[in-house]
C-alpha cells in the first residue's frame, strides 16, 4: 500500500514537472512557429495550428535590418562584459571568502541590495554621466555599465563557490611559498572553473538579453541585436512576423551556449551551493 502511494506521488510529481516545463516552453514554441507563419495566419482572430511555412519574415529581417552586423555587436558586447565581470568578480569573491574583511556581512548585504535597484531608476543619471564623459554611443559605455550591473551577482555566485573549496588547499599552496595572488592563480582558479563557467554563462545571458540600457546608450550601427526589435514598431503598426523571426534569432545563440555548457552549469550551481 505504501509502495503504491509512493509510486502515485512520483507520477503526480512527474506530471506536475511536465506541466510546468510545458508552461514555460509554450511561449517559445509559439514564437518560433509564428516566425514561419504568413502575415494572414499571424493576424487571424483564431489560432492557426496548421499552416504552410514561409520564409518571408526571415528574408525581410536579413535584407532590411542588417541582422548579421547587429549580431556581431551583441557578441562583442556580451563577451567583453563577461570577461571584465569575471576578471573583477573572482578576486573580490576570493577576498570576501578567505580574508577577515571589515564589515564583511555588510558588504555582502550591500552587494545583494544593489541587485534590488531597477536599472530604469538609474538610467537617466547614467545617461547624463556617459554623455559628459564622452563615451556615449560606444561599445565601452555598454560594457562598463553592463559589467557594473552584473558584478554583484557574479561576486555572490563565485563567493559561494570559493567557500566550498577546502581551505587546506589554499594553506598548502601558501606553505609552498605562494603569495595570496599566487594562491588565487595556482590553487583557487583551477578548482573554480565550473563556477566561473556557471557565473560567466549567466552574465553572458543577462547581457545578451539587455534591452533598456542598450536602447538608450547606443544607436544606429552599434545597437546590439535585442535593441533592433524596436524596428518592428512602425507607423503602419507592429510587424509581428519580422519581430518573431528576430526574437528567434536572438534566442538561438543563448540556447546553443546553454546546452553546450549545461554540464559545467549544473556542476557549478550544485557545487557552489554546498558549504565546506
Amino acid at each position: 500500500m505504501a509502495t503504491e502511494r509512493r509510486a502515485g506521488g512520483q507520477h503526480l510529481l512527474i506530471a506536475g514537472n511536465i506541466a510546468l516545463v510545458g508552461l514555460f516552453l509554450f511561449p517559445l514554441a509559439w514564437m518560433i512557429l509564428g516566425a514561419f507563419k504568413s502575415e494572414a495566419s499571424l493576424l487571424s482572430p483564431s489560432p492557426v495550428w496548421f499552416f504552410a511555412p514561409t520564409l518571408d519574415h526571415w528574408r525581410f529581417i536579413f535584407a532590411n535590418w542588417d541582422v548579421e552586423h547587429h549580431l556581431i555587436n551583441s557578441i562583442i558586447i556580451s563577451v567583453a562584459t563577461t570577461i571584465v565581470t569575471i576578471f573583477l568578480a573572482l578576486p573580490a569573491a576570493y577576498g570576501l571568502s578567505r580574508f577577515p574583511v571589515w564589515q564583511k556581512e555588510s558588504i555582502v548585504f550591500n552587494l545583494l541590495s544593489f541587485k534590488m535597484i531597477p536599472p530604469i531608476a538609474s538610467l537617466v543619471p547614467l545617461f547624463i554621466l556617459v554623455r559628459q564623459v564622452g563615451i556615449y554611443n560606444t561599445y565601452l559605455s555598454l560594457v562598463l555599465l553592463n559589467a557594473s550591473f552584473k558584478l554583484p551577482f557574479a561576486i555572490l555566485v563565485l563567493k559561494s563557490f570559493v567557500d566550498a573549496i577546502p581551505r587546506e588547499i589554499a594553506e598548502a599552496a601558501a606553505m609552498d611559498g605562494c603569495r595570496p595572488l599566487g594562491v588565487l592563480w595556482r590553487a583557487i582558479l583551477p578548482l573554480s572553473v565550473p563556477g566561473l563557467v556557471c557565473s560567466g554563462l549567466f552574465v553572458f545571458i543577462f547581457t545578451w538579453n539587455e534591452f533598456l540600457v542598450a536602447n538608450t546608450l547606443v544607436g544606429g550601427d552599434l545597437r546590439p541585436l535585442p535593441a533592433v526589435v524596436g524596428l518592428a514598431l512602425t507607423h503602419r503598426g507592429i510587424l509581428w512576423g519580422p519581430a518573431l523571426a528576430l526574437g528567434t534569432v536572438v534566442l538561438l545563440p543563448v540556447f546553443a551556449l546553454t546546452f553546450s555548457l549545461s554540464r559545467y552549469m549544473a556542476r557549478g550551481l550544485t557545487f557552489g551551493a554546498v558549504k565546506g
